[in-house]
């Protein structure tokens, strides 16, 4: 064994997790606000989402892209848990796909499917096309690091250590099984770890005996990355990743347990007698599924578990993020989503202040000044956080969708964050008045109550018309805007000739412009958030 071989050996594993970077990225790219609408609306019972987890698994070929979504989802509040554990047992065996797909042994073509994918990468810049060569593309490389590896690793069956290490997970199960959970950890991709096996086998230097307790271990060591996605997350996403890993776990005893009474080893040998790379394929897929045909009805079971291990509940409010993880999304529509709800959170807390602000102006109320400017503290923090959010997902490939709605949201999150200054501005004026016992007259008092009731009126309909431009025209905004500029004209000069009659101090005239100011801003601000709203 060279180092040349050890070089082309490593060499084959990259092309080879690049090729499946490469596929799956095209594939989001592709559909990836489709597979994203599918799996939060349709996952309405486990059954439906074992099924869809199977069945987007194997699209996508990444049962780690799968279960890092769907802790996503979790936690972002988009999918309940108990909906989750059908999709995570999907998940499973749905990359199976890919060790089937590898056992058609296209070798001697995969550079020419890679040469074309790069062709149409490079001059069709157009999508979908784009993203059906960058499919094609990464095909072609999980082909050839399949060749590069299988082709270096033939000298390994000469190597004495190698041999004695390959008999010895035939021999002691559990060394098998470390050592596949290790290498599957290594690699972040349990695809890739069985690729490597259907390597070794194709080269003639591993046996299904040898090698289907590493397959065992793969399965434990492929939750480790969705146990990274969980943490800094809820605590539904962090039982997400538990499931995760007691399911594997589980399934992984009852393969050990029943491989040491039953023949199944002799039974899928037989199914592809003089395939090796076969034999390999089909072992990974029938072990995933008679383990997530003896787990899937015990999945209450795992759910309660998975309650006994991660305990309490989540704490609200504050300056923390909760729908966005710390540790990355998993996909980009899932980011999408998760970003969304945070800067719905955002806008909550700004309308909750505005409405805070109405019931101070007309009753005094112990602390009520100082929630606001809790409320405001928080609103500031999302800016930043939701913007610096939005900025690294932008740097990852983005449909046009996710793109429309990246851009919507750096422009609604500014005016949210506005209009919690100008609702600030106000709290502090109500604050000097309190302090100086100074009030406004009856008739200003009353024009207060009547703009207010319109800004706050303009903000919820301008949200609600960004949301869904169909339900509330933009019309109807301009119209609400239009109208409180002209209030805001009338009002001030109603204030002039109160003035000019001495119905009311210079000090107070002043804080009630002021006022009126910022509510005709917030107004403005209404209106930029409709119109946000108006590119889909």
């Amino acid at each position: 064994m060279t180092f040349d071989n050890w070089v082309g050996i490593a060499g084959g594993i990259a092309l080879f997790l690049y090729g499946i970077k490469i596929m799956g990225t095209g594939i989001e790219r592709l559909a990836g606000s489709k597979l994203k609408t599918i799996l939060e609306k349709l996952t309405k019972n486990r059954f439906l989402g074992l099924i869809l987890g199977i069945t987007i698994t194997g699209i996508i070929q990444s049962s780690n892209a799968v279960s890092v979504m769907t802790v996503g989802f979790v936690n972002a509040g988009m999918m309940p848990l108990e909906n989750a554990v059908g999709v995570i047992m999907g998940a499973n065996v749905g990359t199976t796909i890919t060790g089937q797909l590898i056992a058609f042994n296209i070798d001697a073509v995969s550079p020419i499917i890679a040469f074309i994918g790069v062709m149409g990468m490079t001059f069709l810049k157009k999508k979908p096309w784009n993203n059906i060569f960058y499919i094609v593309t990464g095909l072609g490389m999980l082909f050839m690091g399949m060749m590069f590896m299988k082709s270096n690793m033939l000298p390994l069956g000469q190597e004495k250590w190698f041999c004695d290490l390959v008999k010895s997970f035939e021999e002691y199960p559990l060394v098998g099984v470390l050592f596949g959970t290790v290498m599957t950890m290594l690699l972040q991709s349990v695809s890739a770890s069985v690729g490597v096996l259907q390597a070794m086998a194709g080269a003639g230097i591993l046996t299904l005996g040898q090698a289907i307790y590493l397959i065992c271990g793969q399965n434990i060591g492929c939750t480790a990355v969705t146990v990274v996605a969980a943490m800094g997350g809820t605590k539904d996403a962090k039982r997400t990743a538990a499931i995760h890993v007691m399911f594997n776990l589980f399934a992984c005893i009852i393969c050990v347990v029943l491989l040491q009474f039953l023949p199944l080893t002799d039974w899928i040998a037989s199914l592809s007698p003089n395939n090796p790379v076969q034999q390999l394929a089909n072992a990974n897929t029938f072990l995933k599924i008679g383990a997530t045909i003896i787990m899937f009805p015990l999945s209450s079971l795992l759910i309660k578990l998975s309650r006994l291990i991660i305990r309490g509940e989540d704490l609200t409010g504050g300056l923390r993020l909760i729908h966005i993880p710390a540790k990355g999304f998993g996909s980009a529509a899932v980011a999408v989503s998760a970003v969304e709800l945070e800067c719905d959170r955002m806008f909550d807390l700004t309308i909750s202040n505005m409405e805070l602000v109405v019931n101070a102006m007309t009753e005094k109320r112990k602390g009520d000044l100082e929630v606001i400017d809790s409320n405001e503290e928080t609103i500031d923090f999302l800016n930043h956080e939701i913007a610096k959010a939005l900025v690294d997902i932008n740097r990852n490939g983005l449909g046009e969708p996710e793109a429309r709605a990246i851009d919507r949201m750096h422009h609604v999150i500014t005016d949210y964050e506005r209009i919690g200054d100008h609702a600030e501005n106000i709290a502090g004026y109500i604050a000097h008045m309190r302090d100086n016992k100074l009030s406004l007259s009856e008739a200003a008092n009353a024009e207060l109550a009547n703009l207010f009731d319109k800004v706050i009126t303009i903000v919820k309909r301008a949200f609600a018309c960004m949301k869904d431009p169909s339900a509330v025209p933009l019309s109807e905004i301009e119209e609400r805007e239009q109208e409180i500029d002209d209030l805001v004209d009338l009002y001030k000069n109603a204030h002039i000739k109160r003035m000019e009659l001495k119905q009311c101090s210079a000090d107070i005239g002043m804080l009630y412009v002021e006022m009126l100011t910022d509510l005709e801003r917030v107004g403005d601000h209404a209106l930029n958030i409709a119109e946000a709203g108006q590119v889909k």
